[in-house]
């Protein structure tokens, strides 16, 4: 199949990960690719040498129908088979592309999917261009829902398929190597991972860091946020790094910034925690459990499922910083608890998320024409 991405992406974070492994899986799978991106991109990059067709184009809003056209065209020209979109501002002009495309003689199979939990705004234009859709895909029954909920039309088209991880790459280095190479000298090291924004709560995890290093018991662990700030977010990283100096742990919460190949160094971690207001997924959630890591989570979207409260992690309610530092310091004084629990959510992510059967959901999706056929 020839098929045609769509990622207006700036930064890169869970959901543009996940068109990155697509896009390889796919080109493995012997399928001939497409991506449609903005200038200076950073999926250009991230997929440097592999054989990608590439067209820069201004993706700039949900009406930008020059875009939609420059779309149309790409499809028509290169016989196009499958037209994906993976952001909010992507799914209508990608379904106006898609109307004109057919219009000009070369229908294609549209497909989109849902990375985010905030539940889309239904007006007649979104339902005009969705229902151009031959399954919109959500990453959670969360996502599903508000999907549903938006679009009860379309109930029968929506399909919940879950991000995937690569088990392999999960925990591939030993803890030794990883600890090296993430800079962690202390006995034990706890970590927070994704994008640097109020949405995923650095400041709560600095809060809760700060009270279980004031028990000197504590002196011995490292407490390292690692991604780095939006284009939106440096006041709230310069913010971040304030409370830490103020509460006088600089020396033990440590920023890390972007980090490459995190995945691989999970086995560095005992535990991870995600404080965050909402999640649609939490890809770095499931790699850290793929690598027995301890977790602690909040209670909301995505993290309620793939977490089970006690035995492969610990939940807790959102914008809680006392729950917070109950769970972590429960799995810090219980190394036996922390492993164990570590085990399970192993085995249990690797059950549900494994990369071959997820990206097979999806390829039976294309070939099927957005019905889902039993393996």
């Amino acid at each position: 199949m020839k098929i045609l991405q769509v990622c207006s992406a700036e930064s890169l974070g869970g959901g543009e990960r996940h068109v990155i492994d697509l896009t390889r899986a796919l080109i493995e799978r012997g399928h001939e690719l497409h991506l449609a991106v903005r200038r200076d991109s950073p999926l250009v990059d991230a997929l440097a040498g592999y054989p990608i067709h590439w067209y820069e184009l201004g993706l700039r809003n949900a009406l930008d129908v020059i875009s939609a056209q420059g779309i149309a065209n790409v499809i028509r020209k290169n016989r196009i088979d499958i037209l994906h979109a993976h952001i909010a501002r992507d799914y209508t002009y990608c379904g106006i592309a898609a109307r004109i495309a057919a219009g000009m003689g070369r229908p294609v199979g549209f497909f989109i999917t849902r990375h985010h939990f905030n539940p889309i705004k239904s007006n007649p234009v979104y339902a005009w261009t969705i229902g151009e859709a031959r399954a919109l895909i959500a990453v959670s029954d969360s996502v599903r829902e508000t999907l549903v909920k938006s679009f009860p039309d379309f109930a029968d088209r929506v399909v919940m398929i879950p991000n995937w991880i690569d088990v392999g790459g999960c925990g591939k280095l030993s803890r030794e190597v990883a600890r090296a190479r993430l800079g962690v000298t202390k006995r034990l090291a706890v970590g927070l991972i994704g994008q640097v924004t109020q949405l995923k709560r650095q400041d709560l995890f600095i809060k809760a860091a700060a009270h279980l290093i004031k028990d000197r018991y504590w002196n011995d662990a490292e407490f390292l946020i690692v991604g780095e700030p939006g284009p939106d977010d440096e006041d709230y990283a310069n913010q971040l790094r304030q409370m830490a100096e103020k509460l006088r742990v600089g020396n033990q919460v440590r920023f890390t910034g972007y980090v490459a190949d995190l995945p691989t160094l999970m086995a560095g971690f005992d535990i991870i925690a995600a404080p965050s207001d909402n999640e649609a997924f939490s890809l770095a959630l499931a790699e850290a459990m793929a690598a027995g890591c301890a977790v602690v989570a909040t209670r909301v979207g995505g993290m309620a499922e793939i977490v089970e409260d006690g035995i492969t992690g610990l939940l807790i309610e959102p914008d809680n910083a006392w729950a917070l530092i109950a769970a972590l310091s429960r799995l810090l004084t219980d190394k036996r608890l922390r492993e164990k629990i570590g085990d399970v959510a192993r085995a249990s992510v690797i059950e549900r998320f494994e990369r071959q059967n997820v990206i097979d959901r999806i390829e039976r999706l294309y070939l099927n024409g957005g019905l889902e056929a039993e393996s």
